[in-house]
């Protein structure tokens, strides 16, 4: 089987929506070149994703007819399992300035088109599953390709991002690594999961690499730049 874990609650995922879509649009805003716009449909990409969790937890809860959760079901697996590998290589690739690096991208964009049509033809294959685990929603899929999936997914979302000349996006791969396994660990623990944060954690690092890009990143306030902070001294 295949384990997907959603977020929190249904209002924390349409918070979660909330947040994410703005941050996605204002790096849709702030786009300077075309080649830039798989990279700003991350986030919205994203924020979509929690917005049709909600559906799902209200038809696990039985507060809307069940077809509803089936359709929010599928649409949040297939966003996650097919769309989301395909799409986090290929906008980093196609942002990446040193051709040398965008090379040794392309084998890892091969193998998220790859990851993402074999769980897209599981997820087609069947059976589905999703129940209530405690503060997530425990979403299963097909009988195989457990740990080589999570293993080939993680190398399609992750290392394009390590290869990266941005620092941004490097730091974006460590985080990724680290959330997977920390929010993985908690997941497996039952205790909760903070999936929707980390898409917020990403969402920001690439507005504000789009931000920086034409030249308008994000500062703090005025008044927290002008504090200082009592030294020290003998």
């Amino acid at each position: 089987m295949v384990p997907i874990c959603g977020c929190l609650s249904a209002e924390v995922d349409l918070f979660a929506a909330f947040v994410i879509g703005a941050i996605g649009i204002d790096a849709l805003r702030h786009m300077s070149h075309r080649r830039q716009l798989a990279l700003v449909l991350i986030p919205l990409t994203l924020a979509f994703h929690q917005l049709i969790e909600a559906g799902a937890w209200w038809s696990l809860e039985g507060r809307v007819p069940e077809v509803v959760g089936s359709v929010s079901i599928y649409i949040y697996l297939a966003i996650a399992l097919v769309v989301v590998p395909i799409l986090i290589p290929y906008a980093v690739r196609n942002v990446e300035p040193n051709p040398r690096r965008r090379r040794w991208m392309t084998p890892f964009l091969a193998v998220g088109v790859f990851t993402g049509v074999a769980l897209g033809v599981i997820l087609l294959v069947g059976p589905v599953s999703a129940s209530i685990g405690g503060y997530y929603i425990d979403y299963r899929i097909g009988y195989t390709f457990h740990d080589a999936a999570g293993s080939v997914y993680l190398a399609a979302v992750a290392v394009p991002l390590m290869l990266s000349s941005h620092r941004s996006f490097v730091f974006l791969g460590v985080l990724n690594l680290v959330l997977v396994a920390g929010l993985g660990w908690l997941n497996a623990a039952g205790v909760v999961s903070l999936w929707c944060a980390a898409a917020a954690l990403q969402g920001i690092v690439i507005a504000h690499h789009v931000r920086t890009e034409a030249g308008q990143p994000w500062k703090l306030p005025e008044w927290l730049r002008s504090l200082r902070l009592p030294l020290r001294t003998g």
